[in-house]
């Protein structure tokens, strides 16, 4: 059976849960974007100020250093799949992850909803090509290791409090086979942003200026 079939199977069988993750996302990312409306006036300058500079920096800077930002998105993103791998292996798991997903929503909606505000249709211009690309495949890997996570979290819940008589050793194999290849999917993320992005950025920073 194909790696496709599997993980389509995988998804059918956790379809609510990933229903209620997808959930919790959506709303962080509308709580962050309306947090934009409610900064305080001061907070707000400044972070106007800030994201000016630093579009004047990126149009300035000849070049990137690549390998760098590889490794920090990698480094960044693979610390939240790492985290709520772990998060996975105990009982309280289930909360951690929903906290960690719902923050992200709200970093996300917070940053495109606060360059669309002070850019207007320049800054939706920006987000599109500039931070939505690598994102279509960081969000799809947030939302299925928090669903491995989550299941797997409720397999030991059921067999710790529960005292029920299940053979962990399968959940924890599909755990981390599923874990693998959504690193792998962080890794084609982090080089969708190291090497692709800076290309698109240095096209579209000169029309944010």
């Amino acid at each position: 059976m194909s790696v496709k079939h599997l993980l389509l199977r995988y998804l059918k069988e956790n379809m609510y849960v990933l229903i209620f993750v997808s959930l919790v996302l959506v709303i962080g990312i509308i709580f962050g974007s309306v947090m934009v409306n409610k900064l305080p006036e001061q907070h707000n300058t400044l972070l106007a100020e800030e994201l000016n500079f630093y579009f004047e920096v990126l149009d300035e800077t000849p070049s990137v250093d690549r390998l760098n930002i590889l490794k920090q998105s990698f480094f960044s993103n693979g610390q939240f799949i790492l985290i709520a791998w772990l998060a996975g292996l105990t009982v309280i798991g289930i909360p951690v992850v929903i906290v960690m997903l719902f923050t992200r929503g709200v970093i996300l909606g917070f940053t495109v909803g606060f360059i669309f505000n002070h850019t207007s249709f320049r800054g939706l211009f920006f987000a599109i090509t500039a931070i939505v690309p690598h994102n279509l495949v960081i969000i799809p890997a947030f939302l299925l290791v928090s669903v491995a996570s989550i299941s797997f979290s409720s397999v030991i819940f059921m067999k710790v409090i529960k005292n029920k008589s299940i053979n962990i050793a399968p959940y924890f194999v599909n755990y981390g086979i599923m874990s693998i290849f959504i690193l792998l999917g962080i890794g084609l993320a982090s080089i969708i942003e190291a090497y692709i992005i800076p290309v698109i950025l240095k096209w579209i920073v000169p029309l944010m200026i």
